[in-house]
């Protein structure tokens, strides 16, 4: 399942890429241009599957460390307090470094969305403004993709471990151990 939601993450910023792409062709022709509606429609094509991965993926990313927390926490619960501490840390861990990435990505999804429409809609006078926010914000989409891909790696790495045997994480006191 991690590799799925990381593949997908990636699937995501590679979509949103090549969205930007046919967005700075689509900038450099003008209006008239005969080329103009087959580029916005592939920008559209791209966009929107894009935009839907991400939701897709990051939410899931969230929900995901819910779920194998939530498993954890059960099957430690048994337990010391002494093995249970640092598994519950790690969970908190965890969490507290992927929703971030995950929350701020499907933000930046929505917000690459909305300003898309902005762009298509606005008046002559607003397009210039519609045209460098959606720029700006596409590039930050791209990044926040690719921040939390990175962030989420190794967390689904010692989140794998810790799922595989709690009680030598938790013998450890946490931590993923190096071969």
């Amino acid at each position: 399942m991690a590799i799925a939601l990381l593949l997908v993450t990636g699937a995501a910023a590679a979509g949103f890429l090549v969205s930007s792409y046919f967005g700075f062709v689509l900038a450099a022709h003008g209006a008239h241009d005969p080329m103009v509606r087959a580029l916005v429609t592939r920008h559209v094509l791209y966009s929107i599957p894009a935009v839907m991965l991400s939701l897709f993926s990051q939410s899931m990313v969230i929900f995901y460390f819910i779920g194998t927390g939530r498993l954890v926490k059960d099957e430690v619960e048994g337990f010391p307090e002494a093995k249970k501490l640092p598994v519950l840390r790690a969970l908190r861990r965890f969490k507290a470094r992927t929703s971030p990435p995950a929350t701020f990505s499907m933000l930046a999804a929505i917000f690459v969305f909305v300003v898309g429409g902005w762009v298509h809609t606005a008046p002559p006078g607003a397009r210039f403004a519609a045209h460098w926010t959606h720029l700006a914000a596409s590039v930050l989409a791209v990044a926040l993709h690719l921040w939390a891909l990175f962030a989420e790696y190794p967390v689904f790495v010692e989140n794998n471990e810790l799922m595989a045997d709690p009680a030598a994480y938790a013998a450890r006191g946490g931590g993923v151990s190096l071969p």
